[in-house]
């Protein structure tokens, strides 16, 4: 094992620790309410203007690469107006990478939103939500089932083997062959009827 190559990986991860808890306590400090055990993956853009007007409820999980919005300027076209309101992302919802959400926009709970999407209604709980605009495309129990259901046909590795830059070419290549013309799944551990 290259132990440059090590020691890059350790810097890297040690700074996106340190980057996320420094991103969430600046969000706080900025008058965000984030709840117990929610994520917000930096690189991502809160509302600069008001960003204390974004609520994250409990065990949410908010990938990189979004822009939530507090306010829209456009309404500035009517008079001087610019439109404001408050962004809510309630308990255990998951927002999708590169997603875009409109102000006066609350989202779940236990819903999901896809990534790439705009949000600029309302999402009601326990919904997937995906597109731009985003538009409904299952309630999360038909999209628990869906994969639960791909799970019993599709390969499922466990993710520890796979996950790290400085695994052996050998299992890098073993998980590109293996996927090479469909998808499987990662888990902590392997349901015991089941074999890589």
């Amino acid at each position: 094992m290259n132990p440059v190559l090590k020691i890059k990986h350790i810097y890297y991860r040690l700074r996106l620790i340190l980057n996320h808890g420094y991103y969430t306590q600046y969000l706080k400090k900025q008058g965000v309410k984030i709840g117990k055990n929610s994520v917000i993956i930096y690189p991502s853009y809160i509302d600069g203007r008001l960003p204390y007007l974004l609520e994250v409820g409990d065990n949410v999980v908010m990938s990189q690469n979004l822009t939530i919005l507090t306010h829209d300027a456009t309404s500035a076209f009517a008079g001087d107006l610019i439109k404001i309101g408050r962004v809510r992302i309630l308990d255990h919802s998951f927002i999708g990478a590169n997603t875009t959400i409109l102000c006066n926009i609350s989202i779940g709970p236990n819903s999901i939103v896809g990534a790439g999407s705009v949000v600029s209604k309302d999402i009601p709980p326990d919904t997937v939500y995906s597109g731009n605009p985003a538009r409904f495309i299952c309630t999360v129990e038909q999209f628990i089932a869906k994969h639960k259901q791909a799970s019993e046909e599709k390969k499922i590795f466990e993710g520890k083997h796979f996950r790290h830059p400085y695994i052996p070419d050998s299992s890098k290549q073993f998980l590109k062959d293996s996927l090479s013309d469909t998808f499987g799944y990662f888990c902590a551990k392997l349901p015991e009827n089941r074999k890589i």
